[in-house]
């Protein structure tokens, strides 16, 4: 059984619609995304490893979290905070789908790195 699927199983997650209509619906963070999308695929599968392999709870994983000076108001694919309210972040993952070229990969890892400036993060006090 996939972490996914385990997620599914345990009502942290649902999948409904049929096709190029299935959306995914992660509910500890009231969020939905188009699942027919390869990416999310890989981002549903991820977030679920992140749950049950790493042992983070689903309401500290932010998904699609604006990042703070980025234009056009970037957004990062997970982000793992280290508290309930989600004001102290952790760790910010980009996903890509497979099986994508170099230049594709290059451009994930320069926007992962701008994405996960730390201090992009910290709450305004």
């Amino acid at each position: 059984m996939t972490y996914l699927e385990l997620a599914l199983r345990d009502g942290h997650a649902e999948i409904v619609g049929e096709g190029k209509q299935q959306k995914v619906v992660y509910k500890a963070v009231d969020h939905i995304e188009r699942y027919a999308d390869p990416e999310e695929q890989v981002r549903a599968e991820f977030w679920a490893e992140l749950i049950y392999r790493y042992q983070y709870e689903p309401i500290r994983i932010g998904i699609e979290i604006v990042v703070p000076d980025r234009t056009p108001s970037d957004r990062a694919d997970l982000v793992v905070f280290q508290d309930n309210e989600r004001k102290r972040p952790y760790a910010v993952v980009e996903c890509k789908r497979d099986g994508i070229t170099d230049a594709e990969f290059n451009q994930a890892v320069e926007q992962a790195y701008g994405n996960g400036t730390w201090a992009k993060f910290q709450p305004i006090t």
